[in-house]
C-alpha cells in the first residue's frame, strides 16, 4: 500500500472529530454514572432530610435532571458540532478522495476490504446517530421514545470502531506501517 502525504485539513477534521466524539462518551458516561438522575435524586433527598426538608421521589428526580441539564446540553452542542465536522468529512471525501481504498477494488488486499468496511459501516452509523439525535432534539415529540431507541445503540458501535481503530493503529504502526501516529499529527509519510 502506498502511503501518501496527509493534508492539513484532513488530520484538522479527523482529530476534531476523534475529541468530538470522545466529549460525546464522556457526558454519556457522565449521565449514567455519576450524574445518574435516579442517585442523584437520592442525594437530594437524603441531604433535604438531614434538615428536615421532605420532597417525593418524582420532585427529586426533577431536581436531579435541571441539575444536570447544563451538562447535558453540552452533549447536544457536541453533536451539532459533530454534524457540522461530518459534513465537512463526507465534502472533502468527496473532493480530495477517501483515506481508504475501496473495498470492491480487485487490488485492494483482505486487510484493507476490512479496514475499508469498517469504514463505511461506522461513517453510516455515524450519519444514523447523528439524523436521529437531531430529530430527537427538534423533532416530533411522538417519535422521540422510538429515536431514543436508535440513538442510544450509538455507543456500542462507537467504542467498537474506537476499539477496531486503536488495534488497527497499533497493528500497523508495529509492522509495516510504521510511523502512521506521527503521520497524522504532522502529515508526512517517512520511510523507515
Amino acid at each position: 500500500m502506498k502511503l501518501k502525504n496527509l493534508s492539513i485539513a484532513h488530520r484538522i477534521l479527523h482529530w476534531s472529530i476523534a475529541f468530538c466524539i470522545l466529549f460525546l462518551l464522556f457526558t454519556i458516561f457522565l449521565r449514567l454514572n455519576w450524574m445518574n438522575k435516579n442517585n442523584m435524586a437520592e442525594i437530594i433527598s437524603n441531604s433535604l432530610i438531614s434538615i428536615e426538608v421532605h420532597v417525593s421521589e418524582a420532585d427529586a428526580i426533577k431536581i436531579a435532571k435541571n441539575i444536570r441539564k447544563p451538562m447535558w446540553n453540552w452533549h447536544i452542542y457536541a453533536g451539532y458540532t459533530l454534524i457540522g465536522l461530518y459534513i465537512l468529512r463526507l465534502l472533502y471525501m468527496a473532493f480530495a478522495g477517501a483515506a481508504f481504498k475501496s473495498p470492491f477494488s480487485k487490488e485492494s488486499t483482505l486487510r484493507e476490504k476490512f479496514e475499508s468496511w469498517v469504514y463505511i459501516v461506522f461513517y453510516t452509523f455515524i450519519g444514523i446517530s447523528l439524523v436521529t439525535g437531531f430529530l430527537i432534539v427538534n423533532g416530533s415529540k411522538d417519535s422521540k421514545a422510538f429515536l431514543e431507541s436508535i440513538h442510544v445503540l450509538s455507543i456500542y458501535y462507537v467504542l467498537s470502531f474506537i476499539a477496531l481503530h486503536l488495534g488497527g493503529v497499533l497493528f500497523a504502526e508495529l509492522g509495516s506501517q510504521k510511523g502512521i501516529v506521527s503521520r497524522m499529527i504532522h502529515g508526512k509519510y517517512e520511510k523507515h
